[in-house]
């Protein structure tokens, strides 16, 4: 196994020798790896869907079918050595809410009340036209916080995110202060994500409160995201290869992805997911607490 750093403090590609190599280290080793570096990408890893399933084991705990109806992301029920386990298949053509525009920066599952941002793995499948489109970046939120003007640091106490559903819009319409607490690291970062901003429709930040006034609109958002793209030190752009593994923290970061443009041979790009939630059931009612 080799190990390459993206920077110096966040972001890994790991390099297996072969796909069972990964089941040869621990789950405490691969969950403290996760912590430290935040985004993580296996490249190349031709698991079966069993193996991928369990992969999602080793990280914390992975959504169930039941789950899965939260977001309405398609589910497929996996036979694996632990029983019946669930991964999400989706791609352009069965996403009517993604297809193949441009995604801006977002993150994913911000409104849950119950273990909200978990952890999000995606393995591609289906790869046709990688060096054109749908390539995927990330942006660190949380490294984000020392990139902050004197003014922004300043403003965040006062500062309010109305959010929506990002499945209907209108609807669990939720506020939420700006600054967020990662429930594992204690580590600060800002409650960035799609806004109510021209095409977006379905964008879950609605409005923004500045000492509790409703601005009506979205500009800081877009602002604030606007001043963090800037600096090289916070984001990193990944091509995909086929087979690539991708695991990611939904507290930490933002993504977001170029169009797809693809040839009528070759339409679809295609991804098995997983959500992984950070605590086990029993962890976030104490961690409520």
């Amino acid at each position: 196994m080799k190990i390459e750093n993206i920077h110096a403090d966040w972001g890994s590609i790991i390099y297996l020798d072969s796909p069972q190599e990964f089941f040869n280290h621990s789950a405490d080793y691969w969950r403290s790896l996760m912590y430290e570096r935040k985004l993580i990408f296996f490249k190349k890893v031709e698991f079966t869907k069993a193996e991928y399933a369990e992969f999602g084991t080793y990280f914390g705990s992975p959504w169930t079918s039941a789950d899965y109806k939260y977001s309405r992301e398609v589910v497929e029920s996996v036979e694996t050595k632990n029983g019946t386990m669930a991964i999400s298949p989706f791609s352009n053509a069965n996403s009517k809410l993604i297809d193949d525009r441009e995604m801006p920066w977002h993150a994913d599952i911000p409104n849950r009340e119950f273990k909200p941002y978990p952890f999000r793995s995606l393995w591609i499948t289906a790869n046709p036209n990688p060096e054109l489109s749908g390539k995927t970046s990330w942006l660190n939120l949380e490294k984000g916080m020392d990139f902050l003007t004197p003014k922004m640091k300043e403003m965040i106490p006062t500062v309010k995110v109305v959010q929506q559903s990002w499945y209907e819009k209108g609807k669990d319409i939720q506020e939420f202060d700006l600054l967020k607490v990662h429930p594992i690291t204690g580590k600060e970062s800002l409650r960035l994500n799609y806004y109510n901003w021209g095409p977006l429709k379905n964008a879950w930040i609605l409005d923004v409160k500045i000492n509790d006034l409703a601005q009506g609109h979205c500009f800081l958002i877009r602002q604030w995201l606007q001043h963090l793209e800037k600096f090289s030190e916070l984001r990193y752009q990944h091509t995909w290869d086929l087979y690539d593994i991708a695991i990611y923290d939904n507290w930490s970061f933002l993504h977001s992805r170029t169009a797809l443009k693809f040839t009528e041979e070759q339409p679809i790009r295609h991804f098995y997911r997983i959500n992984i939630d950070h605590l086990t059931e029993e962890e976030w009612n104490l961690h409520k607490q």
